[in-house]
């Protein structure tokens, strides 16, 4: 195993260094970036919002639903699968 260790280079601003290639280069600048602007919702936009918000948790909730009405069946049949087995089972009751 060897040790692969290098020495930091500081670069000044506007200075390339000598081994540039783009290619290669572990940096990525971004330029040429837009604002970021913050404004304040009014009655109708935070109604919006909000409305947004309680669209988003009602369809989870459906969907979580569904999912539930999905997995009733398989333990409905996993039920019925104990208790039969308890039924047939005389070898698995409980000890004394």
């Amino acid at each position: 195993m060897t040790d692969d260790k290098r020495e930091i280079e500081i670069i000044p601003p506007g200075e390339e260094p000598e081994d540039f290639n783009s290619s290669s280069s572990r940096i990525w600048i971004s330029t040429g970036g837009g604002e970021v602007k913050m404004v304040r919702l009014g009655p109708f936009g935070g109604l919006m919002v909000g409305l947004g918000v309680l669209l988003f948790l009602g369809l989870g909730l459906f969907f979580l639903s569904g999912l539930f009405l999905i997995l009733l069946p398989v333990t409905a049949v996993l039920g019925l699968g104990a208790y039969f087995s308890g039924l047939l089972g005389g070898s698995f009751r409980r000890l004394k």
